[in-house]
């Protein structure tokens, strides 16, 4: 009796407080087990309480010998890590998983049954083959195996655990030799287990990239950045648009004709709290740069006239737009943090040091391959996706493999899908996406939240806006550098700088002889290249100087000039002396190939990309230009403009140099 006491004192001494148990949902009981779970429960409430255990039997029928014996189950640690509690008291319940403890004796192949829990008393016979198995489907590095398979197979687990069974003396007549399958299915569960066992571990080893990202949310755990206010944070991304199109071109013989388009990239930037998108671009390039970035900035804070719509039937809805375009105090607002990836576009020094610089803002990289902290951004680009590009004839599917139409190229230029149509398209879309009442949004549009807060009667909100002495030119994230003045008596020449291979001066630099071998700092606006401001290092404006001689004639970004200058460089383009070399880019880029097929058409796809993207900076007519008016015999190598590369320049064959008459 005493003894009973004692060990009554000891669980009762370990048994938290009962508001603390685990609860259990009274409606997952079995109707037949409810009456004896419900004794069971009130019978340990009483225990706990101190009541006497004959006046416990009584009232609830639970024997006085098996009160500790219920308690002890409903103190064991759960899979949690916390107590069972009421949970153990379900009858029939398991505590523990069911574990072999006879020997199997030798059977034929054909009999049945009699097997449960082999498998498991194998591994722990032999705790170094367990430990062999789940350092393969693991991938953790072993004196067995030190590099491992992208995904093992369950059936190369089974030849491996067969192999080592085998040298551990197992003989033909005893398990897992003596039956049909070998163990295979055992093999099968136990590769799950582990999986199971060592979630994260095992998706981070043998999953795909979007799985192992994936690992990051859904924890149940708050965000560590979380945003109260609009314009507190942006999200900014790339998308390859799942779809071919086209762009018209005018013909030598005064005809209009379509030719296929590269694959285009539509960047967003959008506001994290309110989600709405507050500026976009599509790129007729196959790779974003830096100045992609920074174009769509400059539209947020600085934003271009709404595009006009020409399609049929396409309007923007009445509460619809952009920000700027429904809320005239949106105009500029700056935000505080953009989340960026890990793209080399996205570390270039314009990125670093410029844009942040001239904005304030702070910038979030985040972890490689982790697209999930652009959640938004994501779920943006799947929708357009499904919505728009994947809907076409001409669409490109998610994978070769997976949604990809029937010669989407010819389509495309068959039944004239045009990028200029898309843009159009989009822009209706993403004013109508801006509109769209969200659940997330309890059931508000992007706009209505932004309207919320910039109304009069919201004091508490205060947008961040650049200073005036910033924000008053048309390029606000200017790229700026520190030059030096070229000239003086000794050349003859009047002062002047060097910028991309040309000179740059106005009517003050050329008279400031004092400058000549002096630093001066310029802005430079890289979508157009005619002119640039410079100030002296202790910030007096000395103006705009403009580029002399043929540069002047047509305005061009620093992407076509450093593009121009390269293919000179490489004796692709010959331009004469007072040629406007950007007129001579557009017609090497629309040189008509020799023979046309259909496989290799009008143009050159990438060229024939390059080439609208030029028309629309310059302004330029895409018109097709006969063979005998190419600036050169080869087509122009894009290669190194859409990445950077380590390797220098080949050197030219020496022996078809000599051997060409």
């Amino acid at each position: 009796m005493d003894k009973q006491r004692s060990s009554r004192s000891v669980l009762m001494a370990l048994a938290p407080p009962l508001d603390l148990w685990p609860e259990i949902s009274q409606e997952s009981v079995d109707d037949e087990l409810k009456e004896t779970f419900n004794n069971r429960c009130r019978a340990i409430r009483l225990y706990l309480e101190g009541e006497a255990v004959n006046t416990i039997q009584k009232n609830t029928g639970v024997s006085r010998t098996s009160l500790t014996d219920l308690l002890k189950r409903c103190l064991e640690p759960g899979p949690d890590g916390n107590i069972l509690g009421y949970t153990a008291l379900i009858p029939f319940f398991r505590l523990k998983k069911y574990e072999r403890i006879a020997e199997v004796k030798p059977k034929f192949r054909e009999d049945q049954g009699g097997l449960s829990g082999i498998f498991k008393l194998t591994l722990k016979k032999y705790p170094d083959i367990e430990k062999i198995l789940t350092d393969l489907i693991l991938k953790r590095n072993s004196s067995e195996l030190s590099i491992h398979e992208k995904k093992i197979a369950v059936k190369d687990i089974h030849r491996i655990f067969l192999k080592l069974l085998s040298k551990k003396g197992i003989e033909e007549n005893e398990w897992p030799f003596s039956t049909k399958h070998q163990g295979l299915t055992s093999i099968k569960k136990y590769l799950n287990e582990v999986l199971d066992a060592n979630f994260v571990r095992g998706v981070r080893v043998r999953e795909e990239e979007d799985s192992v990202a994936h690992l990051a949310v859904g924890t149940g755990k708050t965000a560590f950045l979380s945003f109260e206010e609009p314009y507190e944070a942006v999200q900014f991304d790339a998308y390859c648009i799942d779809a071919i199109f086209s762009a018209e071109f005018d013909t030598p013989e005064g005809f209009k004709t379509d030719v296929q388009l590269d694959r285009l990239w539509l960047i967003t930037l959008i506001e994290c709290f309110s989600r709405a998108v507050i500026a976009y671009s599509v790129i007729y390039r196959s790779q974003i740069s830096a100045t992609d970035l920074v174009d769509v900035l400059r539209n947020a804070i600085n934003p271009p006239e709404r595009m006009e719509i020409t399609l049929p039937e396409l309007n923007y809805p009445k509460e619809g737009g952009l920000p700027h375009e429904v809320i005239p105090q949106c105009k500029g607002v700056l935000w505080n943090i953009i989340f960026l990836d890990g793209a080399l576009a996205h570390l270039a020094n314009i990125i670093q040091k410029d844009v942040r610089n001239r904005l304030g803002i702070s910038i979030n990289w985040g972890p490689v391959a982790h697209f999930e902290r652009r959640s938004i951004q994501e779920r943006f680009f799947e929708k357009v996706a499904g919505d728009i590009f994947k809907r076409l004839p001409s669409t490109t599917g998610s994978h070769p493999k997976s949604g990809r139409a029937k010669n989407a190229e010819g389509i495309a230029v068959k039944y004239k899908f045009r990028a200029e149509d898309a843009e159009q398209l989009l822009a209706i879309y993403v004013a109508e996406y801006n509109a769209t009442p969200s659940e997330g949004l309890s059931f508000l549009s992007p706009i209505n939240v932004l309207q919320h807060f910039f109304q009069e009667q919201n004091q508490h909100f205060l947008p961040r806006y650049l200073p005036k002495h910033n924000g008053q030119h048309s390029n606000p994230i200017p790229i700026s550098k520190v030059v030096s003045v070229i000239g003086g008596k000794s050349s003859g020449r009047r002062p002047y700088i060097g910028f991309e291979r040309e000179r740059y001066t106005n009517d003050v630099l050329s008279r400031a002889l004092g400058l000549v071998g002096q630093k001066i700092r310029i802005e430079i606006d890289d979508r157009d290249l005619r002119q640039v401001r410079a100030f002296l290092l202790n910030g007096a404006e000395l103006g705009c100087l403009k580029v002399m001689g043929r540069w002047q004639q047509t305005k061009h970004s620093l992407k076509t000039r450093k593009i121009i200058n390269s293919l000179i460089s490489k004796r692709q383009l010959v331009i004469s002396k007072f040629e406007n070399p950007v007129h001579a880019y557009m017609k090497l880029l629309t040189v008509r190939n020799k023979k046309i097929t259909k496989k290799t058409k009008v143009l050159n796809p990438q060229t024939a990309t390059e080439a609208t993207r030029l028309a629309k900076e310059t302004g330029l007519v895409r018109q097709i230009t006969p063979r005998s008016e190419k600036a050169h015999s080869e087509e122009p190598d894009f290669s190194s403009f859409n990445r950077t590369s380590l390797m220098p320049t080949p050197m030219p064959d020496i022996k078809k140099l000599l051997n060409k008459k």
